[in-house]
């Protein structure tokens, strides 16, 4: 099955988070190097004493926490219930697309926007590096202390993650929300989108609420759910600097052996603070079993400072990634036969690293879209501009742009 979660609206329970397990706590000495693992970038969220431990948004606002994508006040709290503002929400989201360093090299940059000298200083360089890669429209009204909208934020995000040629071809679709008719045509075919992709979902009324303030833990939600689509890369097994999928062959007090699918065991350890989730629950190391699919995050030393797992391991399950590029080589699938494209790779962000070439298997049943209409194998040329969903290292849809389109960025 592919890997969607479902943002669920629920009511919380008042049990803080330091009653749990999950926050486990070994012993200092345990801040060792572990020997021949990757390296990751990831540090152990802090322990908001404002999040609570049957929140229905805790494992969302720890891992974006753990990522550094949403931080707390330094305090100890993280408001949940408050609102993003605009420019608040873009930081979040540069930082969730990995571009931090990109955004911090553009202090000097000024900013082609009508309320420019009204934006904070430490936003500064991510609004423009928002405004280079096309998130936010030059020359226009940012109001960046304003609350943003689910409106604004969908947009924004999809955007980011390089589907704006898809919401602009669902311009037309008709939403099922009841409240449909609130929502302003220009946005109609981004809601779609990310409601499609499983990024921001409606309310349980059926009701989508465009001009609804997002609150942190709404943010969170959303941006882990676009995690997997910022960018692709052609080992899974790295996809944010230390970020590992497998399963677990074996469980000890002190870490944990790790079958990756790209690598060969590895022997993880636990870092002296890490948190455990099992599905969407908190839950401790001693609930983990041999089997089950997990997700884990490594600091610098190569050690576990969080954990999601699956109660059982689906047997096919299917990692969903996005690449865009121009067709360098190009054979169409036939009956029982995969195809084979090369591309060479444009990044969804003009600051990302050079382009490269990939080459991937095409699925027999791949659909290929062109304008919003769906089109044959043999409507595929060299040279076109495509971009592809890639599952398993295999292209199971095919986007064709317009020649004179600019890539999604």
């Amino acid at each position: 099955m592919k890997k969607r979660l479902s943002l669920l609206l629920a009511t919380t329970m008042i049990t803080t988070l330091s009653s749990t397990s999950a926050l486990a706590t070994m012993p200092a000495n345990n801040d060792t190097r572990t020997s021949g693992s990757i390296l990751g970038a990831f540090q152990a969220s802090l322990r908001f004493l404002d999040v609570h431990r049957d929140d229905w948004a805790l494992r969302f606002i720890t891992e974006a926490s753990t990522k550094g994508i949403i931080r707390g006040d330094g305090s100890g709290q993280f408001h949940p219930s408050a609102n993003v503002s605009h420019e608040e929400a873009i930081v979040m989201t540069v930082r969730a697309m990995g571009l931090t360093d990109n955004a911090l090299a553009l202090k000097e940059v000024p900013l082609a926007l009508q309320d420019a000298a009204k934006v904070s200083t430490w936003a500064r360089p991510f609004v423009a590096l928002a405004i280079q890669n096309d998130l936010l429209d030059q020359d226009s009204l940012l109001a960046p202390q304003a609350s943003a909208d689910r409106k604004w934020v969908t947009e924004l995000v999809v955007r980011a993650i390089g589907l704006q040629a898809e919401a602009e071809a669902h311009r037309e679709d008709k939403l099922s929300f009841k409240d449909a008719s609130a929502i302003k045509a220009d946005a109609v075919g981004y809601i779609a989108v990310a409601v499609e992709k499983g990024i921001l979902l409606g309310y349980p009324d059926k009701t989508f609420q465009p001009n609804k303030p997002v609150k942190r833990n709404e943010m969170a939600v959303i941006l882990c759910h676009a995690e997997n689509r910022f960018e692709y890369d052609e080992d899974l097994q790295v996809q944010t600097q230390g970020q590992l999928t497998g399963t677990i062959a074996m469980v000890t007090s002190e870490g944990l052996t790790f079958k990756s699918r790209t690598h060969q065991d590895l022997n993880l350890k636990f870092a002296s603070t890490y948190y455990v989730f099992i599905d969407e629950k908190i839950s401790s190391a001693s609930q983990l079993q041999v089997g089950m699919n997990v997700r884990v995050f490594l600091n610098e030393r190569g050690q576990i400072v969080f954990i999601q797992a699956k109660k059982q391991a689906p047997q096919h399950e299917q990692f969903e990634s996005f690449a865009h590029g121009q067709v360098l080589a190009y054979t169409a699938p036939q009956a029982n036969k995969k195809g084979k494209i090369t591309v060479l790779l444009q990044s969804k962000t003009a600051l990302k690293q050079a382009s490269k070439k990939l080459t991937l298997d095409i699925a027999t049943d791949a659909p290929v879209i062109m304008n919003g209409k769906t089109k044959t194998f043999a409507d595929v040329k060299v040279g076109d501009k495509v971009g592809l969903t890639i599952l398993n290292n295999t292209v199971v849809n095919i986007d064709v742009f317009p020649p004179l389109l600019k890539y999604p960025e």
